[in-house]
């Protein structure tokens, strides 16, 4: 077999951070073998394997011939790394030692990331529930069942003194998600915060989960100015009788999708991005790519700067901190088609992808994994970890303040699900052994899986047609010192 069949293409290194601290591989042991990294996932695609490292974000073309070099299951004897690609291949953690314990080095390495963070001392992230109440009746909305409450007066003063109580310690800014319910249903609320905030010298950003039904101009201008709000999400479940059928409006809304439609584009006009989010099942696939369609026309070009469309399907599994929808959804085969509308999204212009979020390994999964700076405050004033609010999260109120037993519950150190131990995606998913999601949602592997194909055929696309452009800039360059007449006159012709 000749050297180029061989032949390894790194196509991105991998996160820098990762890499330094990983270091040189040392040899096996006498007499141990090597196999690959449970950490390596490999794809075929447009005749070669892509191999994606979870932990260092290294991604590596392979050839068909070589790929046996690192199957899957196999324990090689060590003298394989005398040849290429097996020597290359070790030397960047694609291939370890045999007995190799890889969770407990990703954990370590984690550590050491989010020492090297440095933390802020004090809490810079909300998640606020302004009300629960909301003016929509989606069927798969997850808060289904939640008693409708509205923060009153003194929980909002109360919720108030508790982010001056919890201030960072550096003058960080501080950070606000507003979510419901819908809470636009409460921008008395929002209002009382945001004023007392600024009262007190506080600087901060935000963002919103809404349905997008409630505001008006004064309004839109008031989310970008005031509330300082940066982001919303909206969701759009079809065209007009689609959308009408699934959210159930209770109130007396003339038009719903249409004025949603005009709503988004006042947030844009005031200088809000918005994040179109469009649910997806069985029921409504076609529907969804009409919409698609009807938003590439709607919005101008200078609009689609600040909108970002992306399909997202409905699970079919019902648990703690889970949409529920009905039986059929979340399907391979709905995913597949779901990936295909995210691909014709992109193709349409109304959406981006950004490498870097392959590229770099997360020090923190979710807002569970650095309690100590994130927190829910649930529209009666309760504090919780995650935003899903389970019960084994809750450790407060703004009222009382934190209860040390229950902080100390919370805050404890994650520890790794026996089953997520050597699970190719633990570097990129949450250890944490407490997770409703992760307790309740048993395709997390399959859900991973779409998206990491999705991201490594788009990387390696981008970054191949990245190299064959610089690789026809270099030869035109050569042509023209080899001949300048020559290169001039072939320019000339191509204008």
């Amino acid at each position: 077999m000749n050297q180029g069949e061989m032949k390894l293409e790194c196509l991105y290194r991998g996160d820098p951070r990762v890499c330094v601290l990983m270091g040189t591989q040392q040899p096996p042991e006498e007499g141990e073998g090597v196999r690959r990294s449970c950490f390596v996932y490999s794809l075929y695609h447009k005749g070669s394997y892509l191999l994606f490292h979870t932990l260092t974000r290294e991604l590596l073309a392979l050839p068909p011939a070589a790929v046996d070099r690192i199957a899957e299951g196999r324990v090689y004897p060590a003298s394989v790394l005398e040849e290429e690609p097996a020597k290359t291949l070790y030397g960047h953690h694609f291939l370890v030692p045999e007995h190799a314990p890889e969770s407990q080095t990703y954990l370590e390495l984690k550590d050491v990331l989010v020492l090297k963070e440095e933390l802020p001392r004090g809490i810079t992230h909300y998640v606020i529930l302004p009300t629960t109440t909301c003016n929509a009746r989606c069927f798969y909305c997850f808060e289904q069942g939640m008693k409708y409450h509205k923060m009153s007066a003194e929980t909002v003063e109360d919720t108030l003194r508790f982010i001056l109580d919890h201030k960072p310690a550096d003058r960080k800014k501080i950070h606000i998600h507003w979510f419901g319910g819908e809470p636009m249903c409460a921008t008395e609320n929002i209002d009382r915060i945001c004023e007392g905030l600024r009262e007190a010298g506080i600087e901060y950003t935000a963002e919103m989960t809404s349905n997008g039904s409630l505001f008006t101009e004064e309004l839109a201008k008031k989310a970008a100015e005031e509330w300082k709000i940066g982001k919303i999400q909206i969701t759009l479940d079809g065209l007009a009788e689609e959308y009408a059928r699934r959210k159930r409006y209770t109130s007396a809304l003339k038009d719903p999708f249409w004025t949603v439609i005009r709503n988004i584009h006042r947030l844009i006009a005031a200088g809000i991005s918005v994040s179109v989010r469009l649910n997806t099942d069985e029921d409504n696939l076609g529907e969804i790519f009409r919409t698609v369609d009807f938003l590439r026309e709607e919005f101008s070009g200078e609009e689609k700067k600040k909108l970002l469309v992306y399909a997202h399907s409905l699970f079919s599994q019902q648990g703690e901190g889970l949409d529920v929808c009905p039986v059929g959804a979340g399907t391979d085969a709905l995913e597949t088609r779901v990936l295909e509308v995210n691909d014709y999204i992109q193709r349409q212009g109304l959406s981006f992808r950004d490498m870097g979020t392959l590229f770099g390994l997360k020090s923190h999964y979710c807002m569970v994994t650095a309690p100590e700076c994130n927190v829910l405050i649930d529209a009666a004033g309760k504090l919780y970890a995650c935003d899903a609010m389970p019960e084994n999260m809750y450790y407060g109120d703004v009222k009382s303040g934190i209860d040390p037993e229950a902080w100390k519950r919370v805050a404890e150190p994650c520890a790794v699900r026996p089953e997520c131990e050597k699970c190719v995606f633990l570097p990129q998913c949450t250890e944490f052994d407490r997770c409703p999601n992760r307790t309740a949602y048993d395709n997390c592997f399959r859900q991973e899986r779409r998206t990491l194909e999705r991201e490594m055929i788009f990387a390696a696309t981008v970054i191949r047609e990245q190299m064959e452009k610089r690789e026809a800039e270099k030869q035109a360059e050569e042509a023209k010192k080899a001949d300048p007449a020559g290169a001039e006159e072939a320019a000339d012709v191509s204008d």
